[in-house]
């Protein structure tokens, strides 16, 4: 009887042993009890290869995502037409100095029949051809023609600002996808080590060891462990959705970028704003507006010129009647009262002018500052950070055996952990804080593209006025 009670308990503490093993294996869902085991995070994969867009590589780097989005960006086709029409306005003004040929022809009585009794256009002359060419305007033509190449030249300006902003604004969208998809890892390192932890503590609470209160707060931290996770990786779909937006598709991985930013150069001295496309955008602006003053006033002048013409006369028809005719023209307004306000008008546009173009240098003065500042002190933190993530590690690793030998309360243990969490998210963000104050700051030197390996404009300065 004694040994059948033994054997009874061998077999219990057997089938016990078997019970908790088989427990730790499978991972139950949370019961009533209040048992949960980890599930991983969701993942967002990329497309699979046959899903993927040809156009984009399998590993896109950062040079290659600027490059496609200035390659379909409608803003580039925007300021390509806007470019185009100032080239065309300045073929404009420059005609003027070209001759002109025009012609003139009349109907009406007697020019239909030969008889008139109506009295009406007697005498009247019949078609003229005739052939003018303007010999001098006293600077209305050097007005306009100043004009429309000033003009012209913002628009190339302006395309070029374009780029650069298209440019920067791409870079930091890889760098988005870059900064969560790293954070996203570190949610789900952090979920699985709580995960292994929970495990750990489920078998000591079924041996007895751990009480059933420590499994409670463990399947808490694993759940918002897993909150944490799945907000990263949502915040990651949204950047990749907002880097596909921009080059047309999302590869298979996006390359690290931080060695290709870490050869910018150092962000130590201001840079030269006058040679920023927006600012010289902003100082043709303001050309353009100059030489307008100096067309308004021209207009208090005449203008001459010098006129070829042949008449044929409707009321003969003895071609020696005709009229060949060679004159000096000379055209102008003898008063009118505008003039006085549309010079006022252009004076004011560009003073307006100016004034844009200084609130450009300021804003982009201020931008600079910023980026200067948040890399030197991003420098600090990602020091302050690494130092604090390896102590929490080495912490975490102490606090573990301490608490299986009930030094440490799981509490204790579990802060250890999260502070893990925090510093390595805190270090992550603070790369990509320094990556992306360089990418602003490389573009407020008017350098990004060239650094990237791109051109450094879409089209040469001597294509400017086509």
């Amino acid at each position: 009887m004694i040994l059948t009670f033994r054997t009874i308990a061998v077999v219990s503490a057997f089938l016990g042993l078997v019970i908790v093993a088989e427990r730790a294996g499978a991972a139950p869902e949370q019961g009533a009890q209040g048992e949960l085991s980890p599930v991983e995070a969701p993942q967002n994969d990329p497309p699979p290869p046959d899903e993927a867009d040809p156009k984009i590589p399998r590993q896109l780097d950062l040079p290659t995502a600027v490059a496609l989005t200035l390659g379909r960006h409608p803003e580039i086709a925007r300021a390509n037409a806007a470019l185009a029409r100032g080239q065309a306005d300045l073929g404009a003004a420059r005609s003027v100095w070209t001759p002109q040929l025009s012609y003139q022809a009349n109907l009406g009585p007697h020019m239909l029949s030969d008889t008139n009794s109506s009295g009406v256009n007697e005498n009247m002359s019949g078609p003229t051809v005739y052939l003018q060419q303007q010999v001098w305007d006293f600077g209305r033509s050097k007005g306009e023609i100043g004009a429309a190449r000033s003009t012209t030249g913002q628009r190339w300006y302006e395309r070029e600002a374009t780029a650069d902003q298209l440019a920067e604004q791409s870079a930091l969208a890889f760098l988005e996808v870059r900064r969560f998809e790293m954070l996203a890892g570190a949610a789900r390192t952090q979920l699985e080590d709580l995960g292994h932890l929970r495990e750990l503590i489920g078998m000591r609470v079924h041996a007895g060891i751990s009480d059933k209160s420590d499994l409670m707060l463990a399947d808490v931290r694993v759940e918002s462990a897993r909150g944490d996770a799945i907000q990263a990786e949502t915040s990651a779909a949204m950047a990749r959705a907002a880097l596909a937006n921009l080059i047309g598709g999302m590869p298979q991985d996006l390359a690290d970028a931080g060695p290709l930013i870490s050869r910018f150069e150092p962000a130590d001295e201001e840079p030269d704003y006058d040679k920023l496309p927006a600012v010289a955008a902003a100082g043709e602006a303001a050309d353009a507006a100059a030489a307008k003053i100096g067309e308004t006033k021209a207009e208090r002048y005449p203008r001459l010129g010098v006129q070829l013409g042949y008449t044929r006369n409707n009321y003969t028809y003895n071609t020696r009647d005709n009229a060949l005719t060679a004159v000096m023209t000379v055209t102008g307004n003898l008063y009118r009262r505008s003039d006085h306000y549309l010079i006022e008008a252009a004076e004011e546009d560009r003073r307006a002018a100016e004034a844009a173009r200084d609130s450009t240098v300021i804003e982009a003065r201020g931008r600079a500052l910023s980026a200067q500042q948040e890399i030197r002190a991003g420098s600090a933190r990602i020091g302050a950070y690494s130092r604090q993530e390896e102590q929490a590690v080495t912490a975490t690793r102490i606090f573990l055996e301490e608490y299986k030998l009930g030094k440490r309360t799981l509490t204790e243990l579990l802060n250890t952990q999260l502070e893990v969490y925090r510093a390595s998210s805190a270090r992550i963000a603070a790369e990509h804080d320094i990556m992306e104050a360089r990418v602003r700051f490389e573009n407020l030197c008017g350098t990004l593209r060239p650094s990237l390996g791109l051109p450094a404009r879409l089209s040469d300065e001597e294509d400017m006025h086509g």
